[in-house]
């Protein structure tokens, strides 16, 4: 099994050199999430490390490509905090912290789980074992569905089921989920790993059927690419934010519900919606009672194979 560090860079000088943003993002993120690790135990406010991340990031790099997300036993995805969110850890949870940076737009998503009761260290361990499987293949000609049945394989192997409709992703400037998807099950598909790509690289392991739902009430929302006519004042104040501050990457209610008014909030939300012009990224779940776990890095596809950046 590969060793969970960062790997030594294979590419020559110049080549290194169009790629020092996406490293220094990854060296960013990689230092945020080592600020999270301390601060998970029973009684810290998820707020609390969101907090930490971001903060870290946002004085280090660009800014974040994504809110961090805190995911809790059987959330599996989209959990960053409301405002004045007042969410704890408890004893014997399963916590997952999933960041990411950017730096002129190149980006690094990285994540963590830590398992506070040590039933759930296997689960964990099959969540980093499927990701090292996964980024031991990214080469040259690798076959992303072959790279998603090791992964299925692995956590299959070692007593639990990949999350389906959860994949790794490509990466390209100022888009966080581009072209190519590597996913956590077998496929058909024989799409290609080619030199010169980027690649999110992230594994789920469930305790339940690796199948996952819908929670109402996105807190993670994203501007498509469109111009709409709005007619409410409160929408124009919410675009003038979203579009400077945030531009192609996913952003946090929770960011401007600190700047406006509840109400304005919501009625701007609800008519971008309707619109088309905006998406919410939904709380994605297990079954209540479930745990899932989850273990992602950048990595960067070389003539020879992989860089990992984070």
């Amino acid at each position: 099994m590969a060793d969970d560090k960062p790997v030594d860079k294979t590419e020559d000088d110049e080549s290194e050199d169009s790629w020092d943003e996406w490293r220094r993002a990854g060296v960013v993120a990689r230092e945020a999430l080592d600020l999270a690790r301390p601060m998970v135990k029973p009684g810290t406010k998820v707020i609390d490390i969101i907090d930490t991340v971001e903060n870290y990031i946002r004085e280090n790099s660009s800014g974040t490509s994504f809110p961090c997300n805190v995911a809790l036993n059987n959330i599996a995805a989209h959990y960053t905090s409301p405002l004045n969110d007042e969410t704890v850890i408890e004893e014997g949870d399963l916590v997952t912290v999933d960041c990411g940076s950017h730096v002129d737009g190149c980006i690094a998503d990285t994540a963590f789980t830590i398992a506070l009761n040590p039933d759930h260290e296997a689960l964990v361990k099959a969540s980093v074992d499927a990701t090292n499987v996964a980024i031991q293949m990214m080469r040259p000609g690798a076959k992303l569905n072959t790279i998603g049945a090791l992964i299925e394989n692995t956590i299959q192997a070692a007593g639990f089921e990949p999350i389906k409709q959860l994949s790794g992703h490509q990466l390209k400037e100022y888009e966080l989920h581009a072209d190519k998807q590597v996913p956590c099950v077998s496929g058909k598909s024989e799409v290609l790993v080619e030199e010169g790509e980027a690649y999110a690289i992230e594994t789920f392991a469930s305790t339940g059927s690796g199948n996952i739902s819908d929670l109402p009430r996105p807190l993670i929302y994203q501007l498509l690419p469109v111009r709409v006519p709005v007619r409410f004042k409160g929408t124009k104040q919410f675009l003038g934010i979203a579009r400077k501050e945030y531009k192609e990457f996913p952003f946090a209610k929770r960011w401007i519900a600190e700047r406006m008014s509840p109400a304005s909030l919501e009625m701007a939300i609800k008519e971008l919606e309707k619109n088309g012009a905006l998406f919410g990224h939904s709380i994605l779940a297990e079954e209540k009672g479930e745990f899932v776990s989850q273990h992602e890095h950048t990595v960067i596809i070389t003539e020879r194979g992989h860089e990992r950046t984070t």
